[in-house]
């Protein structure tokens, strides 16, 4: 599914990842408002965890050979996503709290607002280094 426009950062490597994490929350959203199994829901969980991983390894190695100066808060920020996931996703597979609508809620509205942000941001210091060139 094409991002939404203002997520679209017309940085095509990162839209097309985004395109792709927010899909993911979508599915798990998808999986919750059905009544799937919990296994379904593991399995979408842990393909959302992992995709995270890898892009956030993609983006943060792009921010470093840029030298982009809010790295760090940048990075801090993807971390505490991705304990967040490992948490919901160590829970769901204990079952001691599995994934809910305000579970799917809280991962879009992290992750839409982070993209509004931080990759905002980001997007706006490339373009403002490509104008330089």
């Amino acid at each position: 599914m094409p991002l939404d426009r203002d997520l679209c950062l017309d940085v095509p490597s990162l839209d097309a990842e985004h395109a792709l994490q927010i899909d993911l929350v979508e599915a798990l959203g998808r999986a919750v408002a059905e009544g799937k199994s919990p296994e379904v829901a593991d399995e979408i969980l842990e393909k959302l965890l992992d995709y995270t991983r890898v892009h956030f390894l993609a983006e943060e190695l792009m921010m470093r050979m840029e030298s982009y100066p809010s790295y760090e808060a940048h990075r801090a920020e993807h971390g505490e996503l991705l304990l967040e996931l490992q948490k919901l996703r160590g829970a769901h597979e204990r079952s001691d709290r599995p994934a809910t609508h305000d579970t799917v809620d809280g991962l879009r509205s992290w992750l839409s607002g982070h993209v509004r942000t931080q990759d905002r941001a980001f997007a706006a210091f490339l373009a403002g280094r490509a104008a330089g060139r």
